[in-house]
């Protein structure tokens, strides 16, 4: 008897012998001892953000930051005003009458209800 040729089996062993011919995969052994160094540094030290440059800000520089927030929403600095204001240590009469301004400022022609309204919510 003859044997028949199974040709879907000998392209498979055509295409990997082609294919162990072009790369050559590296062994098991290696594999995991590489995988090791990359795994080990990871799981003995926790991660560490990178430390940025601290940032120092100077008082030109929030001037600045102020001026440009004045010109594009005056209202929002008017707010700011008032919010940074009322949470200051060794609270005052003059920051009471610097949220009153900034309040006036901020309601326009209907100023008394916005200082009503402020100081019955605060």
């Amino acid at each position: 008897m003859s044997k028949k040729k199974n040709t879907l089996s000998d392209l498979e062993e055509f295409l990997k012998l082609q294919a162990s011919s072009l790369v050559t995969p590296p062994t098991l052994t290696e594999k995991v001892k590489t995988e090791e160094k990359v795994a080990a540094p990871v799981s003995q030290s926790p991660i560490v953000p990178k430390e940025s440059t601290p940032t120092v800000v100077t008082e030109s520089d929030i001037a600045r930051a102020l001026s440009q927030i004045g010109q594009k929403d005056k209202k929002a600095f008017y707010q700011l005003i008032i919010n940074s204001t009322k949470d200051l240590p060794n609270y005052s009469t003059e920051d009471a009458l610097l949220i009153n301004t900034a309040l006036y400022l901020k309601g326009g022609s209907n100023w008394k209800e916005v200082v009503r309204d402020y100081w019955k919510k605060n």
